[in-house]
């Protein structure tokens, strides 16, 4: 098992060397950790537990990623069986003779836990801004189990045989399995197998750096398949012990077939850091083995001029809204900053005055950062702009006030 782990581990570092990811992440989850399943006579409830990984973002979109890593964790249970059942199962003693073995008990419990290391491949949605965002996260895992440990204890456990050929109870025979036992504790195993597991979290992130967000949230895992192995399967709780009954070994809830399906459940608190490669590009731009590593330079070309040289206009005076057909340049201006996480821009404010219609100037620092906001809501970095607005208003120098409408404007050049 721990060579397995050892693989997954080389194969998903010499994913993430190979791979442009947008970031790492360094995630910690804490809450009740374990597992779920239909027990006759008895319950069962998760324990406190958490886990450790490392994930990768890989970014699909603006707001969508493609989240990935490897991850361990503890997990942990508790059994519980109703005080004074009976079990009774067939058995054959030291001397051959066939009997109905009966085990009685108090105060019986069970606390199972084990370690398992996870793979998560989820997809990660984060609304829009450079500030405070909400986050999603939704997919699958596969956890593959180990270190299994099952301590078992009783307040009292009791033991009887019955023999049918001869009409014979045995309850006080300890020399040979038979008897009551105060205080009566022990350990076992069971045997566990790997599992798919759906996984979502979702909560609020929060910038700390330029390349730094925290996210804070909750987390949930359900498991879809068995995490039991019916080949370990046992129908006795307690078994029989010819060497008498010092020598009483547990077994589990989990090994005997009356245990219904066990399924991974955990729930509780997350916290991640993450750190932003600013080396990201959308999948179209990833770069071939052979290319350098420094990030591209801007030309100052005619490519450059003619997507970041934008003029927005807003038609009515005082309007500082934009103008639902001046968004689709902007967003051209955004997608080209995306690829291009080296270039900036400065955006300028204008007002008009054409002697008739005069706007207040602060009209045009307003146009200015609604631009900006703008932006940032498509993924730009405020620190990636410099906002301004001109300190006098524009005439009209065509002689055509109608066309005055365009000195209402907010200018974008390249820096």
């Amino acid at each position: 098992m721990v060579r397995k782990i050892i693989e997954i581990v080389f194969c998903f570092t010499a994913l993430i060397n190979y791979a442009d990811a947008q970031g790492l992440g360094i995630e910690l989850n804490g809450g009740l950790q374990g597992t779920q399943y239909q027990l006759q006579n008895g319950q069962v409830k998760q324990l406190p537990g958490g886990s450790f990984g490392l994930n990768y973002t890989f970014k699909l979109s603006n707001r969508l990623g493609l989240l990935t890593g490897i991850s361990g964790g503890l997990y942990r249970s508790e059994a519980t069986l109703q005080d004074g059942i009976v079990s009774t199962t067939g058995q054959i003693d030291d001397a051959g003779s066939a009997f109905q073995y009966n085990t009685k008990t108090a105060g019986y419990k069970e606390v199972q836990q084990f370690y398992a290391a996870s793979i998560p491949l989820l997809l990660h949605y984060h609304t829009a801004g450079a500030g405070t965002q909400w986050y999603f996260d939704g997919g699958g895992k596969v956890l593959i189990p180990f270190s299994n440990s099952i301590q078992v204890s009783a307040q009292q456990l009791s033991v009887s045989g019955f023999y049918p050929d001869f009409n014979l109870d045995v309850s006080n025979l300890p020399q040979h399995g038979f008897g009551t036992l105060d205080g009566w504790k022990s350990n076992t195993t069971s045997k566990l197998k790997p599992v798919a597991a759906l996984s979502a979290a979702t909560g609020l992130s929060f910038r700390l750096s330029p390349g730094t967000r925290l996210y804070t949230g909750l987390y949930l895992e359900y498991g879809l398949t068995d995490l039991k192995d019916k080949d370990g399967t046992n129908m006795s709780l307690i078994p029989y012990s010819s060497a008498g009954i010092n020598g009483i070994q547990a077994n589990s809830v989990l090994n005997m077939q009356n245990a219904g399906t066990v399924k991974l459940l955990s729930f509780g608190l997350q916290v991640r850091l993450s750190f932003v490669s600013t080396r990201a590009k959308y999948p179209d731009q990833a770069k071939t083995k052979n290319e350098p590593t420094q990030p591209a330079k801007p030309t100052n070309g005619d490519e450059e001029k003619v997507v970041i040289q934008k003029s927005v206009v807003f038609g009515l005076l005082g309007e500082t809204s934009i103008p639902d057909g001046e968004k689709a340049p902007l967003d051209e201006v955004a997608n080209y900053m995306t690829q291009h996480p080296e270039i900036r821009i400065t955006i300028v404010g204008h007002t008009c005055n054409n002697g008739e219609e005069t706007e207040n100037i602060k009209v045009g620092a307003t146009r200015a950062k609604a631009v900006a906001h703008y932006l940032q809501n498509k993924g730009i970095h405020r620190s990636r702009m410099d906002v301004s607005f001109a300190s006098e208003r524009d005439r009209d120098t065509s002689y055509d006030p109608p066309a005055n409408y365009q000195n209402r404007r907010v200018v974008i050049t390249l820096k």
